[in-house]
């Protein structure tokens, strides 16, 4: 099998199998790492810039090599794009009928987007926050699958995932499209994610707020759910005792307004 050479942050150079992923070369250093990595930094031998990448993705040439813990401010950015996937996994099966947004972080956690005809309660938060939980303990793999872009488009269209079709034909410049999975939830994604959904506990819903789709008004109006999302319930804690939450009365009428508003938006073309 032919050999690839992985540089170290130490400058220490390892020669490894072609297809050896960063995973591997964590629990090659130690099993401690192995533990704590969360994601990997990947370049080129002579570019100290890089990309982040998933920790099980294959290395098929010589590159420098760093692997992420919550150390790193770049893993918690991934940390909370994995858990804004959590968030859209734990909506589809409460509401299997939502139209699916975007879903990024953000400085303190993340947001996801959904259409829906009922406005999202504080009630519906509490539900959504314990269905997270619940799939978060499954320790659910985050797992990259790559399909054709035509097959890709099919696929929500069959599901009538009407925003996210949009995306794939205006975003995907390769004709293989990268996809990730958590338990059965599937989403448009390049990626990277954290392995799996066993380290997400530290996180609050924290508000409902009215959007429109892609930020244009006269396009469809989504309810973005925000949530704060930290690596430890002590960080969480910490952040939430300085945030007011606003009342029930306040995020019922305002959802209730923007779903009103929404439904005499026109969408638009996809």
């Amino acid at each position: 099998m032919d050999a690839i050479h992985i540089i170290l942050p130490d400058g220490k150079v390892q020669e490894v199998p072609k297809g050896t992923t960063p995973a591997d070369i964590a629990r090659g250093i130690s099993p401690r790492l192995a533990d704590a990595a969360l994601v990997a930094r990947v370049a080129e031998p002579n570019d100290g810039a890089g990309e982040l990448v998933d920790l099980r993705r294959p290395l098929d040439h010589d590159v420098r090599l760093q692997i992420l813990t919550e150390k790193d401010p770049d893993a918690l950015f991934v940390f909370r794009h994995s858990a804004a996937h959590l968030l859209a996994a734990a909506v589809m099966e409460l509401y299997p009928n939502v139209k699916l947004g975007i879903g990024p972080p953000v400085d303190t956690g993340f947001f996801y987007e959904f259409l829906r005809d009922e406005p999202f309660t504080l009630d519906d938060l509490a539900k959504i926050e314990k269905k997270m939980h619940e799939l978060a303990a499954q320790d659910l793999q985050n797992e990259r699958k790559l399909m054709p872009k035509p097959e890709a488009i099919e696929l929500y269209k069959k599901s009538n995932q009407v925003f996210k079709c949009e995306l794939v034909e205006e975003k995907a410049v390769e004709p293989m499209v990268s996809f990730y999975t958590t338990g059965k939830f599937i989403d448009f994604c390049r990626g990277p994610h954290i392995p799996s959904t066993k380290r997400i506990t530290a996180f609050k819903l924290m508000s409902v707020a009215g959007a429109y789709w892609k930020g244009h008004e006269g396009n469809p109006q989504l309810q973005r759910i925000y949530a704060a999302c930290f690596f430890t319930q002590k960080e969480l804690d910490e952040y939430y005792t300085g945030w007011k939450r606003p009342s029930a009365a306040i995020i019922a009428s305002s959802a209730r307004s923007w779903i009103c508003s929404a439904s005499k938006t026109k969408p638009g073309r996809d």
